[in-house]
């Protein structure tokens, strides 16, 4: 027992509460959701695309999409590409 006559550490409470405070990360989640779904749903409309030998009509989100994904796949083979010439 402390010298108050509690039996709990000196400074703290006896009944553990959460932090109390702005839950930020659920905030810029949220954010992040609704923008997502801005995109998707504003992006609904179909385009016209020449892959050089042959045409198809798709949606402009699967035209960001594909986008994005040859992007990412560029930089992988790229960083690959660069350390393995920084090894030889």
């Amino acid at each position: 027992m402390t010298e108050s006559g509690s039996s709990t550490p000196a400074g703290r409470s006896s009944t553990a509460t959460p932090e109390k405070g702005t839950p930020w990360a659920l905030i810029a989640f949220g954010v992040l959701a609704a923008y997502a779904l801005l995109i998707v749903l504003l992006n609904r409309e179909e385009v016209r695309v020449s892959f050089v030998f042959f045409s198809a009509r798709i949606s402009k989100i699967v035209l960001i999409l594909l986008c994005l994904g040859i992007g990412f796949a560029a930089g992988l083979i790229f960083d690959r590409w660069r350390r393995h010439r920084e090894a030889a």
